[in-house]
């Protein structure tokens, strides 16, 4: 029984982990999107340095963060599935 419960909490835990990987990655995006929008607006109709200096600092991480999410989403599925389709069976 205790190990049942531990093997749905690790689902739970891939599941929240990867809704909070994802949270993330919407914060970054919505810091980039504001920071680079600033950052045009000081130099219109030029290329800025700035933008691309924005770009590795939030835009990496975020796709990093939501590509981890992502996949901890996709195992947290199919382990669920798994166990749901294909249960132990006890001797």
């Amino acid at each position: 029984m205790i190990i049942g419960s531990v093997k749905k909490g690790i689902t739970r835990s891939l599941s929240l982990t990867g809704w909070a990987l994802i949270g993330l990655s919407v914060v970054l995006y919505m810091a980039l999107e504001l920071s680079s929008r600033w950052e045009q607006a000081k130099t219109p109709g030029e290329k800025n340095i700035g933008v691309a200096v924005l770009f590795m600092l939030f835009g990496i991480p975020m796709l990093i963060s939501a590509a981890a999410g992502l996949l901890c989403l996709i195992v947290s599925v199919l382990t669920f599935a798994y166990r749901r389709f294909f249960p132990r069976i006890s001797n």
